[in-house]
């Protein structure tokens, strides 16, 4: 059955008027006065800094929302356009709810980034005419187009208070070293994931990173989170007193509800930050893999500065482990890390590079 449009009087109104001055013709929608325009095919702006967050044709979900994540806390947003297809060109004939499209479309910009929803913003929304086809429309752009100029934001490079770890995952901050954030955005075939992070003193600006990237896909279900595991070799302990298998300080969070994983963040901060030369990587990855259940990927974000304390449970790993290594420097890969990835079946992944050791099928 046909879903014909149901919109107010004023907006059937605009979409329908052949006036293209945008100096009178202009709308309000759930707060944001746009200015309307229509053009045979939107164009992008040469030499303008911007960001196109892609929609597919008739929905409302970014197909790249990292892309302004790594940008919104440097840049500031002083022009949007909203790009949809007038198509087809008499209302009586449109399927798709553009009003409901359009509410959508503004729940999720704002959704990823609440500070767009600025009066000092300059929005336009664009209709492109040209399209005489369904098939034509389907390959126009839609979406958003954020144009921007910089501004000033803190780099962290060490984060040493719970504060300045929620304004990295809020993007009031940001670090040099995207690795984490990178990595994950390359790798959408990573599922169901439990995620056992390096919880000490230089991986803290590393892990608010994959909590950052966590957050902007708490509402998908083809790449998500099912474990968080934190460890930080061993709650302050003596070296002497740790022990491979048995030098403690790891700790599970639930994903779904981001205030707990920031407090449990928090909390294992608080119980030590390592300071040894080892990591007791492996023990983290077995509790996770013995005591949590309803897992796919399995993925450690470790430190290529740091020896794996506890080699010789290696053997009792039994699913593949892709590894998100931090710091490294001139491609040199700790052999720690390439033997676990080796002898796993899993991988290897640095800021530019991805090093797959799965057995050939």
């Amino acid at each position: 059955m046909r879903n014909y449009l149901n919109l107010s009087w004023l907006f059937l109104l605009l979409l329908c008027s052949p006036t293209l001055r945008a100096d009178d013709d202009t709308f309000m929608h759930d707060g944001v006065q746009f200015h309307r325009w229509e053009l045979p095919v939107y164009r992008f702006a040469e030499l303008t800094p911007q960001v196109a967050l892609r929609t597919e044709y008739a929905q409302h979900t970014f197909q790249n929302p990292g892309d302004w994540i790594l940008l919104k806390g440097s840049m500031k947003a002083y022009e949007i356009d909203l790009v949809f297809t007038k198509y087809p060109e008499n209302i009586d004939k449109w399927r798709t709810n553009y009003y409901d499209l359009l509410s959508s479309r503004l729940k999720t910009l704002f959704e990823l980034d609440s500070t767009l929803r600025n009066a000092n913003i300059k929005w336009n929304m664009v209709l492109q005419t040209q399209c005489k086809t369904e098939e034509e429309a389907i390959n126009y752009f839609h979406g958003f187009v954020i144009k921007y100029h910089p501004r000033k934001i803190p780099f962290i490079d060490q984060v040493k208070s719970p504060d300045q770890l929620r304004m990295l995952i809020s993007g009031e901050a940001r670090v040099k070293d995207s690795t984490v954030f990178q990595v994950m955005e390359r790798h959408p075939e990573w599922n169901d994931m439990l995620v056992v992070m390096d919880w000490t003193g230089s991986m803290y600006q590393h892990g608010a990173q994959l909590v950052l990237w966590h957050k902007l896909h708490l509402d998908r279900t083809e790449q998500h989170v099912a474990h968080f595991v934190f460890f930080n070799d061993g709650n302050s302990k003596k070296t002497w007193q740790k022990k491979p298998g048995k030098t403690g300080g790891v700790y599970h969070s639930r994903t779904a509800d981001l205030e707990e994983i920031v407090e449990t963040m928090t909390f294992v901060m608080s119980k030590g930050n390592g300071g040894d030369p080892e990591e007791n990587d492996l023990e983290a990855v077995l509790t996770g893999q013995q005591y949590l259940s309803d897992f796919g990927s399995v993925i450690l974000i470790a430190d290529n500065k740091s020896d794996v304390r506890d080699m010789e449970l290696l053997g009792e790993i039994s699913h593949p482990v892709h590894i998100i290594l931090c710091d490294v420097q001139n491609g040199e890969i700790h052999p720690h890390y390439q033997e676990i990835a080796e002898k796993t079946g899993g991988s290897i992944h640095t800021l530019t590079q991805d090093l797959s050791f799965a057995p050939a099928q």
